[in-house]
């Protein structure tokens, strides 16, 4: 390839790109120019934190719900739009309780200290650095924002629970000077079930704002008007009308409800083709394919397996949810004998986690005296989880599910009984034995 061949590439992209008029109205990553489909979240927020102008606000906010469902967005918007001073932190990028202090540290302007200083210094830090902004603004109300919230509870040694506790202490001790601070906790753990202490917990109340997926209509208007303003041409409806359906009935995901119509329109450009539904359908198929990759590339190895067993007993039963303890099952029967299984927990946390990843989701229902239960589902197919899960292992169970369909048929044909047959069935599902599980998959 020499400068005229790569000049003919740059030229052909920048012809494509021309069918847009402003591409970055597809920018997932950006601040949205309007605010669609959450207005009653904007109101439930809205009404926790104007409670300042009575001289009373909450202790803590807890918001919550999946991936892409609009949590930080409608609060960074309403936090802005409230006219008082705020904090708004990622705690993706601390990972550690001290870690969390100097980033709340950070964005108020002021030096990182060294762990060896302690919390307590931390937190007496943050205090400090509120009441001179404050002073500074003439304000009286200030917000803390703890993004990606359910992240902290990961730190065992660093005492989650006592950071939240310290946090509420300092706004016992603000409001003692006529200031007034609340916390306000983004997560995607929509069970929110944080080990907190019963001094954290009889102090935060229960007051909460739930984000559910978004729906059909909601993604819609969504597209409409980012297409609206990215495209130079008029988009078909039924291409918006089919980037709705795949997301909402996937993960209900705006971020990448977008994302999918502008691959959609980039394949399509490089085809040479208008775009169609079809265009939408190949790059959901790409997208999925993608995500799936990167997700399991860099994953532990028993954050696999536990994507295996889901895609395993969905693929083999064909019936789509499961319960935690029927994974945990399947978990246990597909662990190396070599390797120490995880602990029931660890492994409904790692479920958890796949749930934030996008490719499963989760329902809780009631089980009667036996309390509430959760069920997880497979948004993408099993095939596709399992192929980029363990390839060589994944062919073992789709060969023992062919021969177990062709015994069963046998088995009809000599009218054998249910129960025998079901017999066989597990069985001929077990075939993936420990042994062959050896020969496919490595430990960690």
């Amino acid at each position: 390839m020499d400068k005229r061949e790569f000049a003919k590439i740059m030229s052909k992209i920048e012809k494509e790109d021309s069918t847009f008029s402003k591409k970055a109205y597809l920018d997932t990553l950006s601040f949205p120019p309007n605010i669609v489909g959450r207005e009653k979240k904007t109101e439930e927020l809205a009404r926790f934190l104007l409670g300042y102008k009575q001289s009373y606000v909450v202790p803590l906010i807890s918001v919550y719900g999946r991936s892409g469902s609009g949590k930080s967005t409608i609060v960074k918007f309403v936090c802005e739009n409230l006219g008082v001073p705020y904090c708004f932190v990622n705690l993706r990028k601390a990972k550690t309780v001290f870690g969390a202090a100097n980033l709340i540290l950070a964005e108020l302007g002021k030096p990182n200290l060294k762990s060896a200083q302690g919390l307590n210094l931390a937190i007496e830090n943050i205090g400090n650095s509120i009441i001179s902004v404050l002073e500074q603004e003439k304000k009286n109300f200030f917000v803390i924002v703890l993004d990606e919230y359910d992240v902290l509870f990961h730190d065992k040694r660093g005492r989650p629970s006592d950071f939240v506790y310290k946090l509420i202490v300092l706004e016992e001790n603000l409001r003692s000077k006529g200031l007034m601070l609340c916390v306000v906790t983004i997560s995607n753990n929509v069970l929110s079930d944080y080990e907190f202490d019963d001094r954290v917990r009889s102090r935060i109340g229960s007051s909460e704002v739930f984000f559910g997926p978004y729906s059909k209509s909601d993604v819609l208007d969504i597209l409409k008007e980012r297409a609206k303003e990215a495209f130079s041409m008029t988009i078909d409806g039924k291409v918006l009308e089919r980037c709705a359906v795949l997301s909402s009935e996937g993960h209900g995901d705006a971020r990448r409800a977008i994302d999918l119509l502008r691959v959609s329109a980039e394949l399509a450009l490089s085809k040479n083709e208008k775009l169609s539904e079809s265009h939408v359908d190949t790059a959901s198929d790409e997208l999925q394919k993608d995500r799936i990759g990167k997700v399991l590339a860099n994953a532990s190895y028993h954050f696999k397996l536990v994507c295996g067993a889901l895609a395993r007993i969905t693929y083999l039963t064909g019936e789509p949810w499961h319960s935690t303890s029927v994974l945990y099952d399947q978990y246990c029967k597909i662990v190396q004998k070599e390797t120490k299984p995880l602990g029931y927990r660890r492994v409904s946390e790692l479920l958890t986690e796949l749930e934030n990843t996008g490719l499963v989701v989760s329902q809780t229902s009631s089980k009667g005296r036996h309390g509430y239960g959760t069920q997880y589902k497979l948004v993408v197919s099993p095939e596709m989880v399992g192929k980029a899960a363990f390839p060589e292992w994944w062919n073992g169970v789709v060969k023992a599910k062919v021969e177990h369909e062709a015994s069963e048929k046998l088995s009809d044909s000599f009218g054998m009984g249910f129960t025998k047959r079901r017999s066989n069935l597990a069985k001929t599902l077990d075939k993936i034995s420990q042994e062959n599980w050896k020969r496919y998959v490595g430990s960690e």
